[in-house]
């Protein structure tokens, strides 16, 4: 299954499977007529259920001790001994800090399973991790809850304070094999599903990680990305995002390589499909490998998809930043994650009459529906490869001796999800306006409905 070219013509990796072009051509059409926008909205009929507010973590890991034995146990009774922003390869998620977190919808990410020898291990390492989450959820009925369907979630938000937990993968590696394997992860619960993860595989491009790590992590991509190979996305990747959206799940293309990035857009384009990005940065802040630029945030959103920041001041520090930094700023710290999520809900709003194809639209003149529509959202990444935040107080800190008043993530910096309230407090007072982050929660929902339901989630008319 070619992907629909730009110009010219189509754009593979070089190593798809011929199983997936005969796979592809039997997929349902999943764009509109000819003659149609692809991103055009069908008008609903039925009334809009009341809107949910709250805090969405878009990608965190509990169950990460499970495909990589040197973490320990997430979601346990017991206290974190180690309390710290530098946790790197800890567990940082247990039940009494992610009760205190004050988090509405928590997406609990399988890892990929990047040591299966065959799809059967995969599958089978990646279900033992959904039932790990399941199990916990079981065992705190009276705070947790786990949603299969968006309609499930909504239900629970809306008539209980639960938090509500949703399944996720993060990697297909040796997941979409067969025709149904979609479906069946769609059958789990699973609702986000990151398609390309750390390494160069029968998807397509990874981005690299930087350093000796990327040439440790993921050998093929950099030596392919030295001899100047484009490393775009497969046809095996491309038949893979289609038959996700077909089966209801939405795809994340966080982890992508720059071509594959690209050519997944242009494949969303073609076929009206809602991409997202868990966690990732804006390039004229922080021009890294995981880095989307300003044309197409935009075209993320024309097409009613969602962009999440990584919650995670040491990833967002300035680097190659076309604009001009907060000379105040402490690097490293939630103050430079604030600086990155400004300059995305700006960029949005700076961007209005593009996204909603209406010339004299202000982000002023926005209905509330609509600015559901430009929400944006975090991903805590809990238990990620990395430490977070760096605090700002302290010793060889940016601002030294904390003080009177300082709150414990002012010293502690983001060592565990119950500082997160104590988070939002800080970045709004460095002006990062909350608005849109409380709406992403419901734009969720309404993707993962629309999905499902096999309608137009686009934006523009």
């Amino acid at each position: 299954m070619p992907i629909p070219p730009a110009g010219g013509a189509p754009r593979t990796f070089g190593y798809g499977q011929p199983m997936w072009i005969a796979f592809a051509a039997s997929l349902p059409a999943l764009a509109a007529d000819p003659g149609d926008d692809p991103v055009a909205v069908e008008p609903i009929d039925e009334p809009a259920p009341p809107e949910v507010r709250g805090q969405i973590d878009w990608q965190a890991h509990p169950a990460m001790h499970l495909p990589w034995p040197m973490f320990r146990r997430g979601l346990t009774d017991r206290p974190l001994a180690h309390r710290t922003w530098r946790h790197q390869f800890r567990q940082t998620v247990s039940a009494v800090t992610l009760g205190d977190s004050d988090v509405r919808v928590f997406l609990a990410a399988a890892m990929a399973a990047e040591r299966a020898q065959t799809p059967k291990q995969a599958r089978r390492l990646v279900l033992r991790q959904l039932a790990y989450v399941e199990r916990f959820v079981d065992a705190h009925p009276d705070d947790y809850a786990l949603a299969h369907t968006p309609e499930q979630a909504r239900d629970l938000l809306q008539t209980t304070d639960k938090m509500v937990v949703v399944h996720s993968i993060e990697g297909g590696e040796k997941l979409l094999f067969e025709p149904g394997d979609a479906a069946f992860w769609a059958d789990q619960g699973v609702a986000v599903f990151t398609l390309i993860h750390l390494r160069d595989k029968e998807f397509g491009g990874s981005a690299l990680l930087e350093g000796g790590v990327g040439r440790l992590v993921n050998p093929k991509g950099t030596r392919a990305a030295r001899r100047g190979e484009r490393r775009g996305l497969t046809e095996h990747g491309a038949a893979s995002l289609l038959a996700l959206h077909d089966a209801g799940v939405l795809v994340d293309f966080t982890h992508m390589s720059p071509a594959s990035q690209q050519d997944a857009l242009d494949l969303c384009v073609a076929h009206g499909i809602p991409p997202l990005f868990t966690h990732s940065t804006l390039a004229r802040v922080h021009d890294g490998s995981f880095a989307v630029s300003d044309d197409q945030l935009v075209t993320v959103y024309k097409l009613g998809g969602q962009f999440a920041v990584s919650l995670n001041g040491l990833d967002l520090t300035p680097e190659r930043a076309s604009i001009e930094a907060d000379p105040d700023m402490c690097p490293g710290t939630l103050e430079a994650w604030a600086w990155q999520v400004t300059a995305v809900q700006q960029t949005l709003r700076d961007h209005v009459p593009v996204i909603f194809g209406q010339p004299d639209l202000t982000f002023d003149d926005l209905s509330d529906a609509q600015r559901t529509l430009l929400a944006t959202g975090w991903s805590s990444d809990w238990n990620g490869w990395t430490s977070h935040s760096a605090p700002v107080y302290g010793k060889g800190r940016c601002r030294g001796p904390a003080p009177e008043g300082a709150l414990p993530i002012d010293t502690l910096g983001l060592a565990h999800p119950g500082l997160l309230p104590e988070l939002w407090v800080r970045v709004e007072e460095r002006g990062v306006d909350l608005d849109p982050m409380l709406r992403s929660a419901e734009r969720f929902l309404q993707l993962w409905a629309c999905v499902r339901a096999g309608a137009s989630c686009g934006v523009s008319p």
